[in-house]
Order: C-alpha cells, then structure tokens, then sequence
C-alpha cells in the first residue's frame, strides 16, 4: 500500500478514506474518530473528520455506471408433478 501524508499532517490517506467510508455508513462525527482507534495513532478529533468530509466529500470515490438494459432469462422448472416459469 502506498503510504502517502497529507501536506502538515501526520495522516496517512487510507486513514482519513478509512473514516469518510464510517461517517457516510451513517456513524457520527465523535463515533468516527473513536473507531480509528485501531490503528494505534494518535487520537483523531471529530474535527479533523470533520475537515476530511469538507475535503474530499464532494469527490467521487468511484465512478456508477447507469444501467442502460436488463436481459431477462425464462426458465422452467418442476417441483412435484408441477411445471413452473421463473
């Protein structure tokens, strides 16, 4: 993994995508900075969480295509003496 810091900052950016992915699982801002307790840093304020969704929420993480067509498949099956579609 590449191990890139923020400019003035001891943050590693996996830790700062790593607490955008918890705030928009729906955790609050004091929940997020409790949950990177794991990886043994020094404590981050909801603050700085703060400052990380005000940066970096607006960019997309990953680029959603549009579904343009469905292909739907028939199938018959048989339970019993019974035919069913599906």
């Amino acid at each position: 993994m590449n191990q890139i810091k923020f400019e003035r900052n001891i943050t590693y950016n996996y830790i700062a995508m790593y607490s955008l992915y918890l705030y928009f699982l729906g955790l609050s801002l004091r929940n997020t900075s409790k949950a990177l307790v794991i990886f043994r840093d020094e404590k981050r304020s909801h603050v700085s969480v703060w400052n990380w969704i005000q940066r970096f929420g607006s960019c997309r993480i990953h680029k959603r295509k549009r579904i343009t067509a469905f292909i739907i498949d028939e199938t018959i099956i048989q339970i019993g003496q019974k035919h069913f579609w599906l």
